[in-house]
């Protein structure tokens, strides 16, 4: 009797690889335009932990000086900081299936390395944005004069204005607004609300659902009571490491089958913020503030601003 062995097999890694690729290409295109640059999706390899990067402060003024005065003058001197985003590690799967199940459907076992890889690019890139909040809630949320509490009831559409005004004559960089879907209803809602004339069912409301003119992101994996308001290039999100798949046989269960799993890294870097942990966090050390520090002197050069609608 014959077993079947490995050399059987045609294994897909190749496949699986490009579907990966092309979805991931074809996702960032869009995004980082959707995101008005606001949340950026790039590739570059990183070696180490960290990227570390140094940079000087300096946080002068000009001032008087006095054309009639020989008095000495006392030199300041500059300062340094550094900029440190962290590589974080990933893996997506096993997967398994029988090609019993694709071949009943007249389909070629290939198309489970096309599924899987495909998949594979959102199930990252879904997982991108979430380390990405949540490293975000808690580096803005530990700089106090970043968050500010708003009630829709009482504020109604100020809530975004509210926000604002933590950038000062700086507002105009809002690049995006991230809220929980449950969130935009409110804020749709509010609009509706505050129409400004109504006669014989003919209604006019005051503008779009007022977010002032920028894109909103919706996202349920934000959390209910939180907005964010982003500047430009608020969160980096680098693929740092090749991504490795493997297509493998399975050859110990009853039907014949094919497997699948992936693994990878990313690093994460917010604006005006470093991290400040261990290597290779996960997304609860990633939640943890205490990881994190500012790096940037001016609230204005940060990241932005959360709006807390918690009531606490």
């Amino acid at each position: 009797m014959a077993t079947s062995v490995t050399s059987d097999f045609q294994v897909y890694d190749a496949l699986s690889q490009s579907a990966y690729l092309e979805r991931r290409e074809d996702v960032i295109q869009v995004f980082n335009a959707a995101s008005n640059g606001a949340i950026v999706l790039e590739n570059q390899a990183i070696q180490g932990d960290f990227n570390k990067r140094a940079f000087y402060t300096v946080g002068g003024s000009m001032q008087h000086r006095d054309v009639n005065s020989t008095a000495t003058v006392t030199a300041e001197k500059i300062g340094s900081e550094e900029m440190v985003d962290v590589k974080i590690p990933w893996k997506y799967g096993p997967y398994q299936s029988t090609e019993e199940a694709f071949k009943r459907r007249a389909r070629s076992p290939e198309e489970f390395a096309d599924v899987v890889g495909r998949d594979m690019a959102d199930a990252t890139l879904d997982g991108f944005l979430q380390h990405g909040y949540g490293g975000l809630l808690a580096a803005v949320g530990a700089n106090t004069d970043m968050v500010v509490p708003a009630d829709f009831d009482i504020d109604g559409k100020k809530v975004l204005t509210k926000g604002l005004r933590t950038l000062g004559d700086r507002f105009g960089r809002l690049a995006l607004w991230v809220m929980n879907s449950a969130t935009y209803f409110d804020l749709v809602d509010n609009a509706i609300d505050e129409k400004l004339f109504e006669e014989a069912g003919l209604v006019v409301y005051g503008g779009q659902p007022g977010t002032m003119g920028k894109p909103v992101l919706v996202t349920d994996t934000m959390a209910v009571d939180k907005i964010l308001g982003l500047q430009p290039g608020a969160i980096r999100i680098t693929e740092s490491q090749a991504p490795g798949v493997r297509n493998y046989p399975v050859n110990d269960q009853e039907n014949l089958g094919l497997g699948f799993r992936g693994e990878g890294a990313f690093n994460l870097a917010l604006l005006g913020y470093s991290w400040d942990g261990d290597a290779n966090p996960n997304l609860a050390a990633l939640e943890t503030a205490a990881n994190w520090r500012k790096h940037f002197q001016s609230n204005k050069s940060t990241a932005g601003f959360i709006i807390d609608l918690s009531g606490e």
